[in-house]
């Protein structure tokens, strides 16, 4: 990633701002629930309409800070990503046009055209991502966990008991689907050759009558990458439906739990409604997390490859 690293250093000010504005969104956002329970445990018993007027305008402005922070703070991550890409495809490309044919069949021609166009594009989305949710996500996350702590440490205890379960079940499908991935682009690879020996050679193909049997190629070759993407896929997906399992879990728990302490008195309604909401709130922060992790794992492996073509020396210093 080193290399992509030092495409990002001109573009550090504007993402910096952009990561600012993201963070104050982010906090505004956080602060929506909590203010709720305000109204429901504090003024509507009360009676006390001016207070819930203030809450609920607050509110408003909070939202309101929350969308236009995060509409800012993207539009200049999709900027930044778009960019970085853009230098970093062209000099790619003129770095292959300056290899000798040694260092060219050494890599082979399909290997730098998947280089040039999935392995960038992997870069691409990993970059507008990481920027994206690299702020948002930690902090609706460990925020989220704060908040709670300090609304009601007894019902605290019933989420918190939860996430270890959750982080152990993204870390296994996690690393099993990088895995996973890393053999669905080596089938990109093949499928590209596959692709690129068909079209350089399609006048030999029809004097030879070969087309049926180079038909027949593509589509083992196709089949084999969209059975891999599959597998992929499908191993990847199994985190949805485990963490939509232990939501739903947790969410009883804390509904059983947070109905008899407000039967005791020990807690409000307020803050029940309060904590549903940061259980989603923090369910949803580990999930992009976890797809963070993947795209950054996807984006390494070619970032590396991308490397590997840009910080080849010259054959002449190769050969003295």
């Amino acid at each position: 990633m080193k290399t992509v690293l030092h495409y990002l250093r001109p573009r550090l000010g504007i993402m910096s701002v952009g990561l600012l504005i993201k963070f104050f969104g982010t906090v505004a956002e956080l602060l929506l629930p909590w203010m709720l329970s305000v109204i429901l445990d504090e003024a509507v018993p009360a009676g006390a309409l001016g207070g819930i007027l203030f809450w609920g305008g607050l509110m408003v402005l909070c939202a309101a800070a929350a969308l236009g922070g995060n509409v800012i703070a993207n539009r200049l991550a999709c900027s930044t990503s778009r960019d970085v890409t853009r230098r970093l495809r062209h000099d790619l490309f003129a770095r292959v046009m300056q290899l000798s044919c040694a260092q060219e069949d050494a890599f082979t021609t399909p290997s730098l055209i998947s280089r040039l166009t999935s392995d960038t594009y992997n870069v691409n989305q990993t970059l507008g991502r990481m920027q994206r949710l690299g702020v948002r996500a930690p902090i609706l996350l460990f925020g989220g966990i704060i908040v709670t702590l300090m609304l009601d440490f007894r019902l605290s205890l019933v989420l918190i008991a939860t996430l270890p379960f959750l982080a152990l079940g993204v870390m296994l499908i996690s690393r099993r689907g990088i895995r996973l991935y890393e053999g669905v682009q080596k089938n990109v690879d093949q499928m590209v050759r596959t692709v690129r020996d068909d079209v350089t050679g399609i006048r030999v193909i029809r004097a030879l009558s070969k087309g049926d049997y180079e038909c027949a190629r593509f589509e083992a070759d196709s089949d084999r990458l969209s059975r891999s993407q599959i597998h992929a896929d499908v191993v990847m997906a199994a985190t949805n439906p485990m963490m939509q399992l232990l939501l739903n879990l947790g969410l009883t728990a804390v509904v059983v739990a947070g109905a008899y302490w407000v039967n005791m008195g020990l807690t409000k309604p307020g803050s029940i409604i309060a904590f549903l909401t940061y259980f989603t709130i923090i369910l949803n922060a580990m999930m992009s997390v976890n797809k963070m992790f993947v795209m950054l794992s996807q984006a390494t492996a070619s970032a590396n490859r991308i490397a590997e073509v840009m910080l080849l020396p010259d054959e002449e210093t190769a050969g003295g």
